[in-house]
């Protein structure tokens, strides 16, 4: 996140399905007499068993970034490059060697073959047939 506003609209916007599910499972609460029996009587059992699951399954994405904030390990070690840090040298690789390898193997392999075979075929003729 480092503190910047899209970060913070990133962490409202996962919570607003959360939000709704929550409002539909009070609703229905209410709805049932704020008992588990009520509930059940009136037939809403499975819906809200159903949203709870749903509800804990949106809440998997924001719990985890709050861990990994919490927890600090929110950056991965290196990952970044820092403004005039120069990045390092690929030590051991010629691309120019690899390119003119890779040109002599495409040169002395042999040219693909097309299989004529079925080009005097007959193709088959779909719809109405005129003449």
């Amino acid at each position: 996140m480092g503190g910047s506003i899209g970060g913070v609209f990133r962490w409202l916007l996962a919570l607003i399905p959360v939000a709704w599910i929550g409002y539909l499972l009070w609703h229905f609460m209410g709805v049932g007499g704020n008992t588990a029996e009520g509930i059940v009587g009136i037939g809403l059992g499975p819906t809200v068993l159903g949203l709870s699951i749903i509800a804990l399954l949106f809440l998997i994405g924001p719990l985890v970034k709050l861990l990994r904030v919490a927890s600090g390990a929110n950056r991965v070690p290196g990952a970044s490059v820092k403004v005039g840090d120069d990045l390092p040298a690929t030590e051991g690789f010629d691309a120019d060697a690899a390119f003119a390898r890779y040109m002599t193997k495409r040169a002395d392999a042999p040219a693909p073959v097309e299989d004529r075979s079925d080009a005097a075929a007959p193709r088959p003729q779909f719809g109405r047939k005129i003449g």
